[in-house]
């Protein structure tokens, strides 16, 4: 699988997994989230219940843990799977959810959990099937060929770290305004995403 990242942003708190009860090497859990910051319209709404922002439908999402000593995000290019004893990939979220991202300006909207092996968590793969923008009742499909195609991916850089016996939550922040943009064919969404927080225990 071809994965884009030419405008992935990884920012943010990293408050790595300090604390685990279990023995090292052992198992750990994934918590995954989705936040947005609000969507700036570049003219006035079309009425005063008018609340323009995106919406998007997540199908998938991978996370890659490598052992300790083997955090170099290069070596995560195979193919997700839920097993990571070869590659290291581990499918958190297989499905099909629909995440408002005017309500996940303000409330986190949990999308995964998911146990997986301790170690460094290099990349999150995120996959779309799709996105909208919503203004008022008015919804207008929004192109994203690399969000289904190929998939979203955040490098860590090898600085979330999943501690065995504890649970690392990541939560993924779309800044809106950034990712959407608009032509002659209509909009498109190159999105833009940090990792807002990323706290263990």
């Amino acid at each position: 699988m071809r994965t884009c990242s030419s405008r992935l942003i990884v920012a943010g708190v990293f408050a790595i997994a300090l604390a685990g009860c279990g023995s090292a090497g052992g198992d750990a859990s994934v918590e995954v989230g989705i936040t947005a910051q609000p969507l700036q319209a570049a003219a006035p709404s079309s009425g005063p219940d008018a609340q323009r922002h995106l919406a998007i439908t997540v199908t998938e999402v991978d996370v890659h843990v490598a052992s300790t000593g083997g955090d170099d995000a290069t070596k995560a290019d195979s193919a997700p799977g839920k097993d990571a004893s070869e590659s290291g990939w581990i499918t958190v979220f297989s499905g099909k959810t629909r995440v408002d991202l005017f309500d996940a300006a303000s409330t986190e909207a949990r999308i995964a959990a998911m146990d997986v092996p301790a170690g460094k968590l290099t990349q999150v793969r995120l996959v779309l099937d799709g996105a909208e923008l919503v203004e008022g009742t008015t919804t207008t499909a929004v192109a994203c060929p690399s969000c289904s195609q190929w998939g979203l991916k955040i490098i860590t850089e090898g600085k979330v770290e999943v501690t065995a016996g504890g649970t690392l939550h990541l939560a993924l922040d779309f800044d809106q305004t950034k990712s959407l943009s608009q032509d002659e064919s209509g909009y498109r969404m190159d999105p833009v995403i940090k990792i807002a927080n990323s706290a263990g225990n």
